[in-house]
Parts: structure tokens; sequence; C-alpha cells
């Protein structure tokens, strides 16, 4: 079977190349994929930038059926339309996994980042880490569902919107427009979305779409006297911080309320640079909270909403072509030319 293969260590690296089937074992299921979407953190591996443990399939946003159950399964049939959580690896008896939050144990190695995943054909998966689809989810809204249970992890559970708060969400990528989203669906009343200029069409034009009631182009206006006018002088009650730009995460303590609330989704890729202005964060005393992956709760709750119709997160779909056509597809979304991309396995 044909997969996207990262080779080893270093910018690149990449290669569409022919691999063996993987074999199932106790306790585990074969997949066979339907849909695989990109991710940032797929581009940033090719690019060097982001922890990964080559060699290894990229892909972990995937949704597939079951063709194979190894020993000891029960509870899962042939043919059944699944989704994976990413928590492969997970030790299960650090202080982080016994709190019940394997997602963030220093030895989880997700598919796709610390070992093979879901740029392919079949990919095994422990069973016990399986969700089951609703007949009316879509294979493409399906593969985005393990994004959409991060903002719903960091926005719902962590940083624990209330119906009627107004948020900002600061970067308009695929987890920001994602978490837009949550938050109208959610019950925010006012949610207001940055960006930069290069945003300005495709991507803030998509926000409105999702359910911005406004979006700020930085570059044009200044988002501090537009939060608040917004609120009355107050400040916003939640800042999403999805973009990982110095210059916006210093601003989130600019346009959060006093005793406000921060929610950090966005990755810096800087291991130094980020300023935070630290008189305002005192005197204003937000609470920041670091959102980082999702748990169990996150998944079966972005299933229903999708299900239900709450989340349309196919709208954000902007590329849906073979698998084969990977270079392209992220070559554009490295671009800013697409938000969100599905590929199709070649079968």
């Amino acid at each position: 079977m044909k997969a996207v293969v990262k080779t080893g260590k270093g910018k690149g690296l990449l290669e569409w190349r022919d691999v063996p089937e993987p074999k199932v074992g106790p306790g585990e299921v074969k997949i066979r994929i339907k849909t695989v979407s990109v991710c940032g953190s797929d581009i940033h591996i090719w690019h060097d930038a982001h922890p990964y443990w080559p060699p290894m399939i990229l892909g972990h946003e995937f949704a597939g059926v079951i063709e194979e159950l190894g020993p000891g399964v029960e509870g899962w049939t042939l043919g059944e339309r699944v989704v994976s959580e990413t928590r492969t690896g997970a030790c299960g008896v650090c202080s982080a996994c016994q709190s019940g939050a394997p997602q963030v144990c220093k030895q989880k190695r997700p598919p796709g980042i610390g070992r093979d995943g879901a740029f392919t054909t079949l990919l095994v998966m422990p069973a016990r880490l399986l969700h089951k689809l609703p007949a009316n989810v879509t294979f493409e809204q399906a593969c985005m569902i393990e994004p959409t249970a991060c903002c719903v992890y960091g926005l719902i559970e962590r940083v624990r919107l209330n119906v009627g708060e107004t948020v900002v969400v600061q970067g308009p990528g695929p987890i920001g427009l994602l978490t837009a989203m949550v938050a109208k669906a959610a019950g925010a009343s006012k949610v207001i979305v940055s960006g930069t200029s290069r945003s300005a069409g495709l991507k803030l034009h998509k926000a409105l779409e999702v359910g911005a009631t406004r979006v700020i182009d930085v570059g044009q206006e200044d988002l501090e006297k537009v939060v608040l006018q917004e609120t009355n002088e107050v400040g916003a009650d939640i800042v999403m911080e999805c973009s990982g730009n110095p210059q916006a995460i210093a601003q989130s303590f600019k346009i959060v309320k006093r005793l406000g609330k921060i929610g950090v989704l966005g990755i810096s890729g800087k291991q130094e640079g980020i300023v935070v202005p630290w008189d305002v964060a005192l005197f204003k005393a937000p609470t920041v909270t670091f959102c980082f992956s999702s748990s169990w709760t996150a998944w079966e709750t972005v299933i229903r909403m999708i299900s239900s119709g709450l989340l349309p997160v196919e709208k954000l779909i902007t590329h849906q072509e073979p698998l084969s056509k990977w270079l392209e597809v992220m070559t554009d979304l490295e671009a800013g030319t697409g938000i969100k991309a599905v590929l199709l396995p070649c079968e």
C-alpha cells in the first residue's frame, strides 16, 4: 500500500512510497482509512518544526471502517464506522495518566507523530481509543473530529465558557475557526475573530460564515479599541489565543477583562522571544489556561454536536483530493490558499 512517510529528522524528507500492510495485535483493530485531514502539525513536521519520531507515516485526523479485529477485542464488529483518539503510548502510571489526563502523558506517541499514522490505506489502533460514528456523520466531517475535540476540550472543559460571554479568538486558522464555531454553538453572545491581513480574505470571511459576530483585520483596525467598544469598555470575558503569534499573545492580556479568562491553543514554535506584559497581567489577574490535546468526553461531545447539526465542520473544507496529491495540497495550505484539506486514500 502507498503512504506518505517522514523518513528521518530534518526539513523535507517526506516520501510517497510503498509500505507493508500493518498487522493487528491483541486489543487492536485494523482500520481502512476513508478520510484523513491535514493538520498544521503535519506541515510543521514536514519542515522539522514540531516534535516527532521518524520514520513514520504522517496523519492523525482520520476516519474509517473496522477491517480486522485483533485477539481479545470485544464490543466492536467488522465494518463499523469509527474515529480514534490519538493518545497511543501513554504510560498509564504517571501523575497525568493517573489523574485522568493521559493525553498529556510525556510518553504519549500519537499516530503520525510518534508511530505510523493515517496518510495511507490501513492503520492499526488500540480498540480502547475508538469512538463510533452516528450514521448521519459523514467521513468528511468525521476526520475533523480530532481537531474539534481539542477546541471543545480547551474552551468548554478547561476554560469553561459560560452562556452569554464574549469570546475573542485570535488566529483564524483551522483551530481558531473551529473554536469560534464551538463558542457560538455553546452560547457565546459575541464571537470576535482577529487575524492579519494575510487572513483577511478567505479565513476572516469564513469566520463570519461559521459563527463569528465580528472579524478584525489587525492590520487595518485596532483590536483593543474594537474589543472595548464591543464590551462597554470592560474587555472580553474570554480570549482564546489560537495563533501562536508573539504580538497576539501579548495582546491577549490587553483585551481580556479584569478577572477574565485566557485560553491558549496556539503553538508558537519559538523557544524564546515571547513577552508577556507582566504588570498588565498582574493588575487584571486573569486566569490563563493552557489547553493541549483532548479528552474522551470532548470527543463524545463533538460527535453529538456534529450529529445534531450544531457544528457544520464541513464548511471549513477547501480541498478534497486523492492522497496521492498530498504535496500539492500541503503546499496550498502552507501558502494560505486553503483552510482544511481532506485526503482520500487510494484503495
